[in-house]
């Protein structure tokens, strides 16, 4: 994991000056990660579901980002790991906040109110292609065809799967499929941008500062949401759906994408936790006693091929260190 720095201190974090290259190696455990990552955010789209049928999508997800950055910062602080950041990376941490919290839980909450998981799972494959656009765009990564193909690779597996699984475009669904292409816009936009403040400050602090501030800035909205909101309407299943989004994704699976993508590519990052539709997919297959068939196979394949073409960097002597802190 990445080491905190004292704030405000200038040291230079090694690879940040040049792109990182294509074939950065993958070590068995951050491949480990890439694989938890990836399986406990297949379970995100059927937890929203759960969750949006009687909490308010603002409320859920503005409470969830809430308790989630307390219970970081529980865990900075027993850790003895609490550090505050430089004031020249304020203006970053707000406004991925709000990056982060609004914008990106008030389109994806939304969204699959609107429309369904499997939409969720569909549009969000788009991540991997936003993402190493702009990755190379701001100079993280460098152009090649692996990163781009790879990613083209995993969202059309993707799609082969959802279509075959019976997924109809219907014009009920339009506003509910454009917030969800919102989501992933803006959910690319945080796993590049966070990057610098995961390299600087270490995920879990990073989480903190960028959670806190999203759901500050939100509080007055939550408030004003909030208000007609019965409790005891509020179902089980939508308590424990929430309960999942906090401490199993908002916490679990967000300091898993920041640790990986401070030391891996963001298009390789993004390409490896596009195989999390294809899981919820697997899940809701076994809980509907649907058995795959030969169209599922076909994308899985296409899918595993944008993979290997993501993760596999054969090494060069040229090939320059990975871009972690010192």
């Amino acid at each position: 994991m990445a080491e905190f720095m004292m704030a405000g201190g200038d040291t230079q974090i090694s690879g940040l000056k040049h792109p990182m290259h294509e074939r950065q190696p993958l070590p068995p455990v951050d491949l480990s990660a890439l694989l938890l990552m990836t399986f406990l955010a297949s379970w995100t789209p059927i937890a929203v579901g759960c969750a949006v049928a009687t909490i308010p999508p603002i409320s859920g997800g503005v409470l969830r980002f809430l308790i989630a950055a307390l219970t970081i910062g529980l865990i900075l602080a027993i850790g003895r790991k609490f550090v505050l950041p430089a004031a020249k990376d304020w203006p970053r941490v707000v406004l991925l906040g709000i990056v982060c919290v609004p914008l990106n839980q008030a389109t994806f909450w939304g969204g699959v109110a609107l429309a369904s998981p499997s939409h969720a799972a569909m549009l969000y494959s788009t991540t991997p292609v936003i993402v190493t656009v702009l990755s190379c765009l701001i100079r993280i990564e460098q152009w090649s065809w692996r990163s781009i193909g790879g990613a083209l690779f995993a969202v059309i597996g993707v799609i082969v799967i959802l279509l075959d699984s019976g997924l109809l475009l219907k014009k009920s669904f339009l506003a509910g499929d454009l917030l969800l292409l919102g989501a992933a816009a803006t959910w690319s936009g945080y796993l590049v941008f966070s990057r610098h403040l995961n390299q600087r400050y270490g995920s879990l602090a990073a989480q903190f500062w960028i959670f806190l501030a999203g759901a500050m800035v939100s509080l007055p909205l939550l408030a004003l949401k909030s208000q007609h909101v019965e409790l005891s309407h509020i179902t089980v299943a939508s308590w424990l759906g929430l309960a999942y989004l906090i401490f199993f994704v908002a916490v679990g699976v967000f300091f898993l994408y920041n640790w990986c993508n401070a030391r891996q590519p963001p298009s390789r990052v993004a390409t490896f936790g596009n195989a999390a539709p294809l899981l919820t997919l697997v899940w809701e297959a076994i809980i509907n006693r649907r058995l795959p068939g030969l169209w599922f196979l076909i994308g899985s394949a296409i899918l595993l091929t944008g993979m290997f073409l993501a993760i596999y960097r054969p090494r060069t002597p040229t090939s320059p260190p990975p871009a972690v802190p010192d």
